[in-house]
This record gives structure tokens, C-alpha cells and sequence, in this order.
């Protein structure tokens, strides 16, 4: 293990061994994750182990698919189906920033700052790290069976740890990252990149957004008006909001305004019709008769009060 010493006057903790002890996974249930004939059982592993760690220890030995940390440390609240999906997620949340990273530095090949981007990335999915309790184990899933088989027959001898401390060299730092107060400069500056970083990143969202709504925008006028096969066609909107066309007839939808100075509409013909007009001749003269009647009794009345009463 690396040096562990704190001050200049202390000597101690310059020669650090630690012991870590393995076998073949045996389990009664079935697990994809962990098949038995390809996975190993570390116990004991160190606090700051990483996968990296893991990786670099066993490459010798073979291929090694993934590696599943056990007894992180977390709530001692949780049961152990949280903290199995807790784990999970985490493990989910790595794989994404990894695929991620491979995108954006594929995408990028060629171009200034691509480089950048896919170490930024990387950074990113390694401020996950996290600090395991005393006897922590993992399980090391190895491509093949003869793979594990190698690593069981692993002479006992002296390993070098992978070095993340002040003195670590370029190589190790390029392995994984820091802990105490490394990790947290590189996340300060992950969070915080350059004008040029923070520019490229932009351009690539717009790049995106652009194709995609032209996209849209092409699929939208190639099903427009298009006839399906019963011999339907179906009208859709194309150009400004509130606009309908067919492909020769437009047909726009009145504003308010427009709306308020139109002319009222002209009423509808009286009497159009033949017996419209019967009828009306005949009410007109039902209403002359009714009227001369009325005037009839009117005059009699004042011809009465009109009369001489000398007494």
C-alpha cells in the first residue's frame, strides 16, 4: 500500500502490507450477475478500493467483466433490499457516465477539445467513489472460467497498490482519481470547466436540437396531406398557427378584430313564398276590420257625450 504518513518526522506506516484473500464464489441461488464457475470472492479489501484497483490487480489472470463491491458504507438503517437497490443505482449511474464518455469522445474524434470532454466525463463517473468499511468484500466476474481458474493458483507475493496520493505518478493518476482533498478539487473543477469546454458542450446541444427539430420539421411535411389507403386525406396544419390548407385551398382562421368590423348579415325575405303572402293579405285585412270596429264604437261614444243636456 502507499505511504500513509502525515508528517515529516513520522517514519511509521512507510512500509504497509495488506492481505487480501479470495475464492471461488459458491452460493446456492442462481445469479446472473454472479455466475459461480467465472466469478471470484475477494474479502478484506482495502477502504479506498475502486474497480480500477480490482481491474489493474487481477489483469494478469484475465479479462475481467465486472466488479460488484459489498459492505459499503452507508445507513446502518437501511435493510438490506435498499441498500441492494442503492447499490444498484450507483452501479447504473457508473455505467451511464462511462457510455457517456465513450459517446463524446467518439463523437468528437478529430475535433479540438474532444479529449477534454471524454476526460471531463470520466472524471465525472469517478466522483462516485466512495469509502468501504473494515472487511469490505467484492465479487470479480472474469470473462471465462479458465480465466477464474488462473486466479485461484495466483502465487502469494507482494502487489503493488494502485497510488492515488501527492507522490502517485501520472500513470496512476490517469487510473482513477484522488481521495480527501484531490477528489474534491477535481469535482470543483468539473463542475466549474472552461469558457471553451462550456462552449463546445453548447454547440454540440444546439447541433442536436437543430437536426432534430429539422427532422421533425421534414417528417411533419411529408406526411402532410398525404392520401392513406382508403382514399382519405388527412389535413393538417402547416405554416402559421390557425391555418389549414389542403395543398390548394388555405383557409385562415378570423381575428378578433376582423371578427368586430364585419357588416351584420342581411335578414332573411318576408313573405317570399305564395301562401306567405295569402296569408299576410289575409291577417292585414282581418286587422283593417278589427280597427274599423273599434273606430265605430269610439265615435258612437262621442257622439253621446257631444249631446245637449240642458237638465
Amino acid at each position: 500500500m502507499p505511504s500513509l504518513t502525515t508528517t515529516q518526522k513520522t517514519s511509521a506506516y512507510k512500509n504497509i502490507l495488506h492481505y487480501l484473500y479470495f475464492k471461488k464464489h459458491e452460493s446456492p441461488k442462481e445469479d446472473p450477475k454472479t455466475p459461480k464457475n467465472r466469478t471470484l470472492f475477494v474479502l478484506n479489501i482495502p477502504a479506498d478500493a475502486t474497480e480500477s484497483h480490482l481491474r489493474e490487480l487481477f489483469k494478469p489472470c484475465g479479462r475481467v467483466v465486472s466488479v460488484q463491491f459489498l459492505n459499503r458504507v452507508r445507513d446502518s438503517n437501511l435493510t438490506k433490499e435498499e441498500r441492494e437497490q442503492q447499490e444498484e443505482l450507483e452501479r447504473l449511474e457508473r455505467e451511464a457516465a462511462l457510455i457517456e464518455a465513450q459517446g463524446a469522445a467518439g463523437t468528437k474524434a478529430g475535433k479540438k477539445g474532444g479529449k477534454k470532454q471524454a476526460a471531463a466525463a470520466v472524471v465525472q463517473e469517478e466522483e462516485h467513489r466512495r469509502l468501504y468499511a473494515t472487511g469490505s468484500q467484492a465479487y470479480v466476474v472474469f470473462l471465462e472460467e479458465q480465466e477464474l481458474n488462473k486466479a485461484l493458483v495466483m502465487k502469494k507475493k507482494k502487489r503493488s497498490w494502485i497510488n492515488s496520493g501527492a507522490d502517485a505518478s501520472p500513470a496512476d493518476l490517469a487510473k482513477l482519481t484522488g481521495l480527501g482533498v484531490s477528489k474534491w478539487l477535481n469535482e470543483y473543477h468539473t463542475r466549474r470547466p472552461e469558457a471553451s469546454e462550456l462552449q463546445l458542450k453548447v454547440d454540440d446541444y444546439m447541433d442536436k436540437f437543430e437536426r432534430s427539430e429539422y427532422e421533425a420539421q421534414q417528417a411533419a411535411l411529408a406526411r402532410h396531406n398525404v392520401m392513406d389507403e382508403d382514399g382519405f386525406t388527412l389535413v393538417t396544419r402547416a405554416g402559421s398557427k390557425g391555418q389549414n390548407s389542403d395543398g390548394v385551398i388555405t383557409i385562415t382562421a378570423a381575428k378578433a378584430e376582423e371578427v368586430k368590423n364585419l357588416k351584420p348579415k342581411k335578414k332573411e325575405l318576408q313573405d317570399f313564398y305564395r301562401f306567405q303572402m295569402r296569408e299576410a293579405k289575409r291577417d292585414k285585412l282581418v286587422d283593417l276590420r278589427r280597427k274599423f270596429e273599434e273606430d265605430k264604437l269610439r265615435i258612437e261614444a262621442l257622439k253621446v257625450n257631444r249631446r245637449f243636456k240642458p237638465y
